[in-house]
């Protein structure tokens, strides 16, 4: 009998609640700016990339238990299917109705105006997790071969996007070269997406390819790296706060202590029903969240800055949201558009 990973769960329970605070300490001024609590946001940052490190933990091994064409079906069916209806009907709600964050107003609609938005992530733009993972999901043969055969040059390609997307881009900016944003269109990362080190990295810490001594040092870069980014936000160089290498530490670092956190006590084991079941909803409630939010405003009218706003809606919209898909998942169909 397959044994659960109980970080994994974990993982996905924390990631999906970090989403929720996201997006909870953001909202769109009287001039129609989006505003946002950063240092709320440097904490939960690594939300999305924790979701791409579990993917890789559970994805890159997947030639042990089935062929390229099921694994591509499966990964088809669960997201690519969720993607296309779940974009149709954001785009009907669009056209009438509004909801922060993610459904964008389509004032003009058709069958030409869906297609063109759907193909630019303008329905509903907290969708573009789905168009990344979709690209980690195809590049993910290739990567499953060296997950088989060699995890050197996996970490090599780790350290390829690490230059490429931080140390490159971070003194190319700094040094104002023209490159950047220029007509050359310069190609300096070799795997172009920065999902992709997150992706690999989720894997190599699932197989224990770092040692202990290793995962030391990486935890302390991750806890110096939140340091500075809250110092950062604390003296309003938000620009610099959030993304770039701290983040890579962090979200590296976190997703290690939650690992070594579920090993150090049996509770989680002994409860690991309830944790699975949990974490089974987070795509869900990722997709419904903006509604669920969109009620909570319409029955509270809280202020956007206000505890309520920021901290009570997303606990309450998990916990309910945790509920309702459980319970209206049982139908199969309703199943095969929330997974």
């Amino acid at each position: 009998m397959h044994k659960r990973i109980i970080y994994i769960d974990l993982v996905n329970i924390f990631a999906i609640f970090a989403v929720l605070m996201l997006h909870s300490s953001q909202y769109i001024s009287k001039n129609g700016l989006v505003l946002k609590n950063n240092i709320i946001q440097a904490i939960f940052v690594p939300a999305v990339y924790l979701f791409f490190m579990n993917s890789g933990a559970t994805l890159l091994n997947y030639r042990t238990k089935y062929s390229t064409k099921t694994f591509l079906v499966k990964r088809i069916k669960r997201v690519g299917v969720p993607l296309i209806i779940w974009s149709l009907l954001y785009y009907l709600y669009d056209i009438r109705f509004t909801a922060f964050p993610g459904p964008i107003a389509h004032p003009h609609p058709g069958i030409t105006d869906f297609i063109y938005s759907f193909l630019n992530n303008n329905i509903n733009n907290i969708f573009w997790f789905f168009y990344a993972v979709i690209l980690l999901y195809l590049l993910t043969p290739i990567l499953a071969v060296l997950a088989n055969k060699n995890k050197d040059l996996l970490f090599y390609l780790v350290g390829l996007n690490f230059i490429g997307n931080y140390v490159y881009l971070y003194y190319a900016h700094a040094l104002n070269l023209p490159i950047i944003g220029g007509t050359t269109g310069l190609q300096i990362n070799p795997i172009a997406s920065e999902f992709v080190g997150f992706f690999i990295m989720g894997y190599l810490i699932k197989s224990n390819y770092f040692s202990d001594k290793a995962q030391k040092i990486m935890i302390s870069l991750g806890v110096v790296s939140l340091f500075i980014s809250l110092l950062l936000c604390l003296f309003k160089l938000d620009n610099l706060a959030i993304g770039g290498a701290l983040l890579f530490f962090y979200s590296t670092a976190l997703y290690l202590l939650i690992k070594k956190s579920s090993e150090v006590t049996n509770f989680f084991y002994h409860h690991a029903k309830l944790f699975a079941s949990a974490a089974s909803t987070s795509l869900g409630i990722y997709i419904l969240h903006p509604l669920f939010f969109k009620i909570f405003e319409i029955l509270f009218n809280p202020h956007p800055t206000s505890f309520l706003y920021v901290w009570i809606m997303p606990i309450v919209t998990y916990l309910i949201g945790c509920v309702f898909l459980f319970m209206i998942r049982k139908v199969k169909i309703i199943k095969s558009i929330l997974p």
